[in-house]
């Protein structure tokens, strides 16, 4: 079984189970029908069969991502995003259930004109981003295509293209960076190590310090342990671990009056490239085809780098249905949930690094990047003429 068919059984059996885990009766979730959890042990039995299934597809997912196919990487960026959320929706709800079984008051599946923690219709988006049957491209554009017919309006439309999209990117990943960063802002210098110091180790040893021991609590706590996999294994836990050291320093500069944007652009050198581009367009005796070609490939960068942004928002998101958590329930709750934005924020601007083909990035190179295209296209030309 090759490694693509293996993530696919993987993910399969995963969805399988997830949907049985929400499933209430007379309103299946997806194609299968479940029955409703008649107890809290029967909602932890569940959970607890799929927690290694969890497991197994992260680490059929983290396999895929050493793909040379920039489109797999991509791809595969974007599952791993959806898989963080939904295991964070569902430790959501088996937090909430552990609460409602300590109260002894009613089953979140049985709340009438109230909503659970689970939002059954964005779950099942997920699980189709994660199955593969909603399409996730590399290749979208929304840049509207208009015929061009000769090299003067090819060079002026290739550097429009170049700067639009290098801008673009710079203010999402700034953008979203400082979404990710805001939480951790007002953390003191002691707690923010302990923050960084989290990121790229493995959690379940500080997990299992709780003072909550009920099969719940511990199914809860487990399923945060899964997302916080996932979110690890987008840049894997290595470079996540050297990306949260260089986080720290972006943190201190914020602390004393830096703007994100300024600090990125520093760090991106989008205005640089962009006036190298633009020289490289007007010298270049590169035909017209191949003037197109670099202009539709640039195009549709943003509209890539935008879909993991996305899901990266999403995931952040999701941070908000755990609130204030006591140590009881999620030891170091605050500090873990620091870790993960530290590692989200720190992957939205590396990930915007290698789209833009910052030449300060040299940790990060799973997409064909803004100057990469360009220059394939019209520097090799130069090359192959002179030979």
């Amino acid at each position: 079984m090759n490694i693509q068919d293996y993530s696919l059984e993987n993910a399969q059996n995963y969805a399988e189970k997830v949907r049985l885990l929400f499933a209430i009766s007379g309103k299946p979730t997806g194609e299968r029908r479940g029955r409703e959890p008649t107890s809290p042990q029967n909602l932890a039995q569940q959970a607890e069969s799929l927690s290694p299934v969890s497991a197994s597809l992260t680490q059929a997912l983290a396999v895929q991502q050493t793909e040379a196919d920039p489109t797999v990487r991509f791809q595969v960026s974007v599952k791993l995003l959806a898989k963080a959320l939904t295991d964070l929706e569902i430790s959501a709800y088996l937090y909430q259930a552990a609460r409602y079984e300590e109260d002894g008051t009613i089953s979140p599946n049985n709340q009438s004109g109230e909503r659970c923690a689970a939002d059954l219709g964005s779950i099942e988006e997920n699980l189709q981003v994660i199955l593969a049957k909603k399409e996730v491209s590399s290749q979208i554009t929304e840049r509207g295509e208009r015929e061009i017919r000769d090299i003067p309006t090819a060079r002026i439309e290739l550097s429009n293209t170049v700067e639009d999209t290098l801008d673009l990117i710079l203010k999402r990943a700034s953008e979203t960076g400082e979404s990710a960063l805001s939480r951790v802002m007002g953390l003191g210098i002691t707690e923010f190590a302990q923050a960084v110091g989290f990121v790229g180790r493995d959690i379940a040893g500080v997990l299992g310090q709780s003072e909550n021991v009920s099969r719940l609590y511990n199914a809860f706590r487990d399923f945060f342990n899964r997302a916080y996999e996932s979110v690890m294994e987008l840049l894997g836990r290595q470079l996540a671990e050297t990306a949260a050291k260089q986080v720290l320093e972006w943190i201190q500069e914020l602390k004393e009056g830096a703007n994100l944007i300024d600090i990125v652009e520093r760090f991106y050198q989008t205005e640089q490239t962009a006036e190298n581009l633009q020289q490289l367009a007007d010298s270049s005796t590169a035909n017209l085809e191949q003037f197109i070609t670099a202009i539709q490939s640039v195009s549709k960068l943003d509209a890539a780098y935008r879909q993991q942004i996305n899901w990266a928002e999403n995931v952040l998101q999701g941070f908000k249905w755990f609130g204030t958590l006591s140590a009881a329930a999620l030891p170091q709750g605050e500090l873990l949930i620091a870790a993960l934005c530290i590692t989200l924020g720190g992957y939205v601007i590396l990930v915007g690094a290698d789209y833009v083909d910052s030449p300060k990035l040299t940790l990060l190179n799973c997409v064909p990047g803004v100057r990469h295209i360009v220059e394939i296209n019209l520097a090799n030309h130069e090359e192959r003429n002179s030979k």
